[in-house]
Formats: structure tokens, sequence, C-alpha cells
């Protein structure tokens, strides 16, 4: 549902009023001339613009549940951000100075008036000129849901069967069992492809022995931007666990060199006819 916020934020005539409100503002604060200030308090609003930026860049860098920045960090963005305050309001002092004598060279008795309205206008139409904020779309899914089920696709299982056919070492047939009723375990949600895939298998399904390692068979691809990869099979507990996607480090000498992101063209999982099945030595 949309909230009276983001409606105001879409309507022309709020946006008018808001620019006007800015816009009075901005020329209320220019009316004040700080070069009648005594130093001591140009000082102090020098010092307390920066110690507002350090302090608001202390709590914004305060991280989440997922990942929490080092107090180090968050302490030299802190002093960064609040130095850059503190000079940016010494520097608009020295040219709101100038921009003063400058209009009183030009034979404007009294220049706050003029630069008020001139600052008025300037942030008004910056208010109007911003592009209104869009609506955030809404998920149609639960996020507390837990992970969900589907069947495997036709052509992972084709590569999947490859893999697991090239060699009858290292419990191949009783994963090649658990494949036939297995499922991909995914987060119910927006489609979106990643580099790795959970497997559920039924619970009675024979097990391998060993029980955890990786499956001596690869699939190697090679991506549109001409990185070298590898999908690898992961068993754990003796079944079938995670399907991932990786870099081929055997073959790193020979792939493209440059800094691009190798798994930026990779947009799903390669087809049996793409890859070439290779066992480890």
């Amino acid at each position: 549902m949309t909230s009276s916020l983001d409606a105001a934020k879409k309507s022309p005539r709020a946006r008018i009023v808001t620019a006007l409100v800015s816009g009075a503002a901005s020329g209320a604060l220019t009316l004040i001339d700080p070069a009648r200030f005594k130093s001591c308090t140009r000082r102090s609003l020098v010092g307390g613009s920066g110690a507002a930026y350090a302090a608001v860049a202390w709590v914004g860098s305060s991280g989440s549940a997922e990942y929490k920045p080092g107090n180090v960090l968050r302490g030299s963005l802190s002093l960064g951000l609040g130095a850059l305050g503190a000079i940016a309001t010494h520097y608009s002092f020295a040219l709101d100075s100038k921009i003063h004598q400058g209009l009183l060279r030009r034979g404007i008795g009294n220049p706050r008036p003029l630069m008020a309205v001139g600052s008025g206008i300037l942030t008004a139409a910056l208010v109007l000129l911003e592009a209104p904020g869009r609506e955030a779309e809404p998920l149609d899914y639960d996020a507390d849901a837990g992970p969900a089920e589907r069947e495997i696709s036709v052509e992972l299982r084709e590569v999947l069967t490859g893999m697991l056919g090239a060699t009858e070492d290292f419990g191949a047939a009783q994963l090649r069992e658990q494949l036939a009723g297995a499922r991909e375990q995914y987060w119910a949600g927006p489609e979106e492809f990643t580099c790795s895939l959970s497997f559920v298998v039924p619970q009675d399904a024979d097990r391998t022995v060993p029980r955890n390692f990786i499956f001596p068979v690869h699939a190697d691809f090679t991506t549109p931007d001409g990185h070298p990869m590898r999908v690898s099979l992961q068993v754990h507990d003796g079944t079938l666990d995670t399907l991932l996607i990786d870099v081929q480090h055997e073959q790193l000498v020979t792939a493209n060199t440059d800094d691009d992101d190798p798994f930026e063209s990779i947009t799903g999982w390669p087809l049996a006819s793409e890859v070439v099945f290779t066992p480890e030595a």
C-alpha cells in the first residue's frame, strides 16, 4: 500500500510547497552576515559542523546484523567526514564574505537582501529539479517463510548425470540413485541466479562412503568473457549437498587476465554440451 508520504513525493503541489519553504529558509539564513560574528563564534560553528558530520557518519556506519564494521573503520570514516564538514563550513564563510564584499564594491549598500533572494531562488530551483523519489516495489513473498523446493531442471540433471557417470568411485552409484529423487532447495522470491544450488534428497537414500568430500569429477566450461570456470559437487553426510560454480584455478594462467569479474557474464548453469567432464588427477 502506498503511504501518504510516497504520495506527497509524487504530488507537484507538494514539491512546489517544499521548494518554497526550503527557499525561504535558505534566504532567511543568508540574511545573517557571518562576518559580524566574533571569531570564537565562527570557530564554534566550524567545529560544531564538523562534530555533527562526524556523529552522523559514526551512527550511519553502525552496520547491520549481517555486517558490523570495526570501530577503527567507523572512527576513520567519522574523522574524515567531520574534517570535510568543518572545512566546508569554513570555506562557505569565506565565499559568503567574498560575495558580500564584491557586491559592496559594485555600489550595493546592503548586499544581504539581494544575496538572500539569490540563495532562496537557487535552493528552490534545486528542490524542484530533484528527481521525485520512486516508491519501492513491494515484495510478493514472505522473507521468514524459509527455503522452498522445486524440481531440478532437465538441463542441469544432464550436467549432473555426466559428472556422476564419469567414474564409479566415491559412491557414484549411490549419488546417481539420490539424483533420481533429489529436488532443488531455494529461497522463494524474485528470480536471481546465484552460482550455488542446494539439494534435498530422500532421507532413506543410501549414503556414500566417505561421507564428506568434493566429488572428483568437475564440469569445466568457459564464460563468454573468456574465463575458465568449473562446476563442482559437494557431498555432505553421504548425500548430494551443494553444486557450485567457481574459477577454474588450474587454468588461470591461460585465462583472460583483465580485472573484470569472471562471474559477471554467468546468467545460468551451463548446458551439458558446453562443459568438459574433467576427473581429478
